[in-house]
């Protein structure tokens, strides 16, 4: 179900959620693991039966390939590689762009790492989960907190986010690894939506391949997540129409393929992303914090600035109004100005919304479909503004990721 924002203007697509999002497809990859035959414990939402969300036994079927063959799977999660980056850049990555393409999937809403990977790891949308974007309202304290590298550390992951995740869902019928850098270890994201299963230090490319190999390899049967961050993070400091960003795709590229090489045919290797990338130019990068007019009804501001989420003083029906107006009449051009109730009854954050989600996530969001960027400079530090590449919006760009399969030996 697609909607229009408050001038009218169509929104984007629904995100897809239960049939072709990045919260289908950890569950989804489990259900391979051990030919077919692990039932992991029952899930709290989703319940029994209802494992295969992706449909991913058909997609690999339709692909040729056999979805019963498969003793141990791996999904490669590459931060900020979206399908049209894949496709425009391709050249730089001759060995990924020949794999099989089972996709392309959707990001959560906002299309941004914390809602993301949290979906993939809990098979759940942001509306349920309830981590819906970069920086949201802890309701306890009415404060801003941001959900990736600033958590407030009074805060429980585990009961900021309870559900249990796929990992620990799946950990006691099979190896379950995560395969990253050592700094994710017992963050406040990766404990609420990446928690359970093994971790793994690998510091560097050559090191996550070795490792990844290793567990992929042995008998007992593995499902392993490995994670791999270095093309988002030269994405944002130099945009991804760089030669920084070309060769960090070139690297992935190489590395990608001495993996699939080294690994059994009985593995099935997938790659994918928890969202897309643009660029942003520097004269596009907008400070609104001095704008009284937009500030007078907006108690606290959040999201990020492809994504602004806007947390009102005055919520009824004509504060609200008046401040969409004021926002429309500024950014209407270049932005979605969206009433965040009618993103909900249009399922953008899932079909089920929780009390602690609805309590977390702004009134109004303002969604940049030009390549602009909004930030609210008292709560940011100056070099926020020199960030290049950026996400979290619902534009294509940012929100299609691919998925693909490469091929093992």
């Amino acid at each position: 179900m697609s909607f229009s924002d408050f001038r009218g203007t169509p929104v984007p697509t629904h995100p897809g959620y239960g049939a072709h999002n990045i919260a289908d497809l950890f569950e989804s990859a489990g259900t391979l693991v051990a030919q077919g035959s692990i039932a992991p414990d029952e899930h709290p939402v989703l319940g029994t039966g209802r494992h295969d969300l992706l449909n991913l036994r058909q997609r690999l079927a339709d692909a040729g390939l056999n979805p019963d063959a498969y003793r141990s799977v791996c999904v490669v999660m590459v931060d900020g590689l979206g399908e049209q980056l894949l496709r425009r850049y391709g050249s730089y990555a001759p060995y990924l762009k020949k794999a099989i393409s089972l996709g392309p999937l959707n990001s959560a809403v906002p299309s941004t790492t914390a809602a993301s990977l949290t979906s993939f790891g809990t098979a759940l949308a942001p509306g349920t989960h309830g981590i819906a974007g970069y920086d949201v309202r802890n309701p306890e304290k009415n404060e801003i907190m941001n959900q990736l590298s600033g958590w407030d550390k009074s805060v429980d992951p585990h009961q900021w986010q309870p559900y249990p995740t796929v990992f620990e869902r799946f950990e006691n019928h099979c190896e379950v690894a995560t395969v990253t850098l050592s700094k994710y270890q017992g963050t406040g994201l990766s404990e609420a939506g990446l928690r359970g299963g093994r971790f793994i230090h690998a510091q560097g490319a050559a090191a996550r391949v070795t490792l990844g190999h290793s567990i992929l390899s042995a008998r007992k049967p593995a499902l392993v997540y490995l994670y791999w961050a270095e093309i988002d993070q030269v994405g944002h400091r130099y945009g991804a129409d760089s030669p920084q960003w070309s060769e960090q795709l070139e690297e992935l590229n190489l590395h990608m393929r001495r993996l699939a090489e080294r690994l059994p045919a009985h593995t099935l290797l997938l790659l994918t992303a928890d969202h897309g990338m643009v660029d942003i130019p520097e004269e596009h990068r907008l400070d609104y914090s001095e704008r009284t007019n937009l500030l007078e009804n907006v108690e606290l501001t959040g999201g990020e600035p492809r994504m602004v989420q806007l947390y009102l003083k005055d919520a009824s029906a004509t504060a609200k109004r008046a401040t969409l107006e004021a926002w429309d009449a500024a950014y209407g051009d270049i932005a979605w100005i969206i009433d965040t109730e009618t993103a909900f009854e249009a399922g953008y954050f899932g079909d089920h919304l929780s009390d602690e989600a609805r309590a977390r996530i702004g009134d109004i969001l303002i969604a940049c479909r030009e390549d602009y960027a909004l930030y609210d400079m008292r709560h940011y530090k100056p070099h926020a503004l020199k960030m290049v590449g950026q996400h979290g919006s619902l534009t294509e760009a940012e929100t299609q990721v691919p998925l693909l399969v490469l091929p093992t030996h």
